[in-house]
């Protein structure tokens, strides 16, 4: 037997989305996106990711403090992420805790930024044009200060003893209960008035400010003198960060990354441009010395020697569940079935695949529109689980069905704020909450009734990734805080797996097999010799054996692969095979009791779809579908056997499981961005 490869092209609405705002705490390594709703009647949202290994971000949490726009985000000391809001207030959120979200109102107009003033103290400004000082501690507001009447604040920043804000044609510095002077601005024009987008502290002497002309300056903010002044970009400069050796880098409507370092003589230089963002980048942050940007494009970027897109884990986002795939947007789901054609014969022995498309059969919304924290496909496809911030709903899907009311139907919604969901073969339902919370739930029955607590533990950090063996006797989570946790269903005991970074995992009755990651620590050599993929005993949490990505014959599929080699996925086929996918659509699969590895080149059917001209395909998911195991009735519920002809290469097939497909998934956004690309003015233009 030989395995098909199908190639199909998805839309998925998590793809084209904007960030407003980025936020990193470096001692954690979780990366904080602020993302707005597409929806004016509903809130914007909050998504966390784990970017540990600083070239491929996993997806955590989302979060949705309902609390109206958000304008700004700040990690604090103590691991806490705050979030100001357009109606005067600020929320604290737990980023191992979705319901520990604490609001507390400022004041009665927009919090427009904040930033860290002393070890427990920080500095915010609001549209009324006050500054504040807030304690992280007691939550409570120390002291004020009024910047006048006739000021817009747009940014502050903090050397610990004294504040500069960013206004209209200056910098307001303030410290000791009071505006001590205001750092005045050139115009271009005497009508339009240079603004002050930006400001940064880059040593606690030297302060920088980044305006509306493009331009740099550099004060003294103790006697308010003009240090220098630099003509960096050709249009506002939005954000500015600091790296560890005082190198600063800007970006923004112009969105060329653009770096200034210090020269021997105390001023300062243009010494590279990043190019890659090419709408206006609104934010930036740091993260082991690596600058992360975004804005108005779909992607963020990370910046150190080169510019590159951040490489994100789409696992959350789609799922291939018989002849079902789902796709997710932010409220959401995509529901495709059923392909149109058949496989056709051809001279001797060889079947020729045709080029199958998805039909679109469903969007389901949430109720009232809310944002998706989280959500589950059964593995036949025939039931669909949606988690938001107040409940969870559960969908039967039935496309066979002629009644076009009746081919998606709303069975239970189940009052629980959930994290992760999974829904196994025999139909048991696993919630996870708060954290470290799992319960188990009966889906036969109306309204969904709940079972029992499998387990609940404190301070291990939220379940982001829940997966269960085939009967359902045990599940492996992956927490908020890098920890893997196999958990027996029936007795409630959970055995921690040694496992450095995990991103991915699957699971049979024995065992669970766990894909972790590479670190820029790692060494060229290292990457393709280090062991990421484990087989750990479920029973005793010891790792049975390990493979590199060599070893997987993971080789890269193009020359200009951003990450040749390194699979990102895990895909169970079944019990005995496991399918590896990297990020370019790469893949290979691992008989697990023979330990031999089959990869793409070994002579499954390779699909000759043509590629349009022009045409970006910005993502490939690959999936497994056994073919052979569902054939839905009527109610599309009951799989029974089907018998398909054999598609043969070779004499002698290398694959073993019966009539399965490789299922390639071309996944692009639904949206283009809004802004236009910026186009850089050349010598001579107006």
């Amino acid at each position: 037997m030989s395995i098909c490869l199908e190639k199909q092209k998805i839309r998925c609405g998590m793809i084209s989305r904007t960030a407003r705002h980025i936020a990193i705490d470096e001692n954690s390594g979780k990366m904080a996106i602020v993302r707005k709703s597409r929806s004016s009647e509903t809130h914007d949202y909050i998504e966390f990711y784990n970017i540990l290994s600083s070239w491929l971000a996993i997806p955590e949490l989302t979060v949705c403090p309902e609390n109206g726009s958000i304008e700004h985000l700040l990690f604090v000391d103590n691991g806490e992420l705050m979030s100001s809001h357009a109606n005067g207030s600020v929320c604290f959120i737990d980023p191992h805790n979705i319901e520990r979200i604490k609001r507390i109102q400022i004041s009665a107009s927009t919090i427009w930024a904040a930033c860290k003033h002393t070890e427990n103290t920080i500095a915010m400004i609001s549209h009324s044009s006050v500054l504040y000082f807030f304690d992280v501690s007691t939550k409570m507001i120390i002291s004020s200060i009024s910047l006048g009447v006739e000021s817009r604040l747009f940014d502050v920043s903090s050397n610990g003893t004294i504040v500069a804000i960013g206004s209209i044609d200056g910098v307001i510095i303030a410290g000791d209960g009071k505006v001590q002077q205001t750092l005045k601005l050139d115009r271009l024009n005497r009508r339009d008035p240079t603004i002050a987008w930006s400001v940064l502290f880059v040593k606690p002497s030297l302060l920088a400010c980044g305006d509306s002309r493009g331009t740099v300056t550099f004060w003294n903010p103790i006697d308010g003198s003009l240090i220098q002044s630099i003509s960096c970009l050709q249009s506002h400069i939005l954000a500015m960060v600091s790296t560890d050796n005082s190198t600063l880098n800007i970006a923004g409507v112009d969105p060329r990354i653009t770096e200034l370092r210090e020269t021997r003589n105390g001023n300062y230089e243009i010494v590279n441009r990043r190019t890659g963002p090419a709408r206006d980048v609104r934010s930036m942050a740091v993260y082991e010395n690596i600058i992360f940007a975004a804005g108005e494009d779909f992607d963020v970027y990370t910046c150190k020697s080169g510019c590159q897109k951040l490489m994100f884990h789409q696992q959350k986002n789609l799922h291939v569940a018989s002849d079902i795939v789902v796709s997710a947007g932010e409220n959401y789901l995509d529901v495709m079935w059923k392909q149109s054609g058949e496989d056709e014969p051809s001279e001797g022995s060889v079947i020729l695949q045709q080029h199958y498309e998805m039909i679109h059969l469903a969007k389901i919304f949430t109720p009232k529109k809310r944002i998706i924290t989280c959500w589950a496909a059964s593995p036949y496809g025939n039931l669909i689980a949606i988690g938001t911030c107040h409940d969870v709903t559960i969908y039967k899907i039935s496309p066979m069905v002629k009644k076009i009311n009746r081919k998606v139907v709303k069975t239970a919604t189940l009052d629980v704020c959930a994290t992760s969901l999974s829904i196994t073969k025999n139909l048991r339902f696993y919630v996870a909450k708060s954290d470290f919370e799992v319960l188990e739930f009966d889906l036969e029955t109306e309204n969904g009734k709940e079972l029992k607590s499998i387990i609940s533990q404190a301070d291990c950090g939220s379940v982001s990734r829940m997966v269960s063996s085939p009967c359902g006797n045990y599940i492996c989570v992956l927490t908020t805080r890098s920890q893997i946790f196999s958990i027996n269903t029936e007795t409630g005991e959970s055995r921690l797996l040694k496992v450095d970074l995990p991103i991915d995992m699957t699971i049979n009755s024995t065992s669970a097999f766990v894909l972790s990651t590479i670190t820029p620590n790692d060494s060229n050599n290292q990457q393709d010799t280090k062991k990421i993929f484990h087989e750990v005993n479920l029973s005793n949490g010891l790792i049975k054996r390990s493979a590199c990505s060599n070893q997987l014959r993971m080789l890269p599929s193009s020359p200009k692969s951003l990450i040749p080699g390194q699979p990102i996925y895990l895909i169970g086929i079944d019990s005995n095979k496991i399918m590896t996918a990297s990020y370019d659509g790469h893949w290979s699969i691992l008989d697990v009791e023979s330990g031999t590895v089959v990869s793409a080149q070994d002579g499954p059917l390779k699909a000759n779809k043509k590629q349009r001209e022009n045409e970006d395909t910005r993502l490939l998911v690959n999936g497994m579908r056994l073919r052979e195991e569902v054939e839905q009735n009527g109610d599309g519920m009951s799989p029974s056997k089907r018998t398909r002809r054999n598609s043969f290469k070779n004499e002698i097939p290398p694959f073993q499981s019966m009539n399965s497909r490789i299922v390639q998934l071309e996944v692009t956004g639904d949206e283009i961005p809004k802004t236009a690309g910026f186009k850089i003015k050349k010598f001579g233009m107006q």
